[in-house]
């Protein structure tokens, strides 16, 4: 009786191995890219959210006088830069206290005008959302603390954001007939602030010619009523705005220059 392989059962079976080691190499490989393609967006996310929650903070840390006058210098800007995750929209608000800002900078101490926006990725930029923060209401002594720091330079508060889009909620009409927002691409009462307002991101898309994911988040600003009716907000509105202030170390509004939370 014959006994062992022949040549060609030899053949066929090393032929099979290697067919299963090929599907099991190109498997695992595919699962590994997947894997390093969820954990990259899933960092990108969580670096976009940070970002949001920072300027939605700083939006809730609108400044506001509730002096009974209307001033565009503390009113909300709005540029309309397109939409969808080529979006470059650019919004621009007077705040107090640490969000976006930081605690170490001097402008958290006073109010202070933040500006948001996009910057195209470029050969001597990486691109990203861009922070540009300017004092508005300064003493003597404060514009000497800050002579030697950089607060007028732009610099960038999250990278891998390519697009952004802000929409307001309109100011005669804030709501649809359903209860739903209404929101507008055009914010033109830069004198006063919008009742809320709706921030998207588009995230770089982790692969090339991919699809950009998006990150969304709508903010109520609490002063929008004082902004926009200064002259007829009641006086419990304006006790709860300098109480809110106060609890931050601000002290009234109306009074000197505030100074917000180190």
């Amino acid at each position: 009786m014959r006994s062992g392989f022949t040549m060609v059962e030899l053949l066929l079976a090393i032929m099979i191995m290697s067919i299963m080691m090929v599907i099991s190499f190109f498997t695992f490989n595919t699962v590994v890219r997947n894997w390093q393609k969820s954990m990259e967006l899933v960092d990108k996310i969580q670096y976009a959210d940070y970002a949001l929650t920072q300027i939605v903070s700083g939006l809730r840390s609108a400044y506001y006088p509730a002096d009974g006058k209307q001033s565009e210098d503390f009113g909300f800007q709005l540029y309309d830069g397109g939409d969808k995750e080529d979006a470059a929209d650019s919004i621009s608000w007077t705040k107090l206290g640490t969000a976006i800002v930081g605690n170490t900078s001097t402008l958290s101490e006073t109010p202070h005008r933040v500006r948001i926006y996009i910057e195209k990725e470029s050969h001597d930029s990486p691109g990203g959302l861009m922070v540009q923060a300017t004092p508005d209401l300064l003493t003597d002594d404060q514009k000497e603390d800050m002579k030697d720091e950089k607060i007028f330079e732009p610099y960038l508060l999250v990278q891998g954001v390519r697009g952004f889009n802000c929409r307001v909620a309109d100011k005669d009409k804030p709501f649809n007939d359903d209860g739903s927002w209404n929101w507008q691409d055009e914010w033109n009462t830069s004198n006063c602030l919008p009742r809320a307002v709706q921030l998207t991101f588009y995230l770089d898309p982790v692969e090339e010619r991919g699809e950009s994911e998006s990150v969304l988040r709508v903010v109520e600003i609490p002063l929008w009523d004082i902004s926009q009716n200064p002259i007829s907000a009641t006086s419990e509105d304006k006790s709860a705005a300098d109480a809110a202030r106060r609890r931050r170390g601000a002290g009234p509004r109306n009074g000197p220059a505030p100074r917000g939370p180190r």
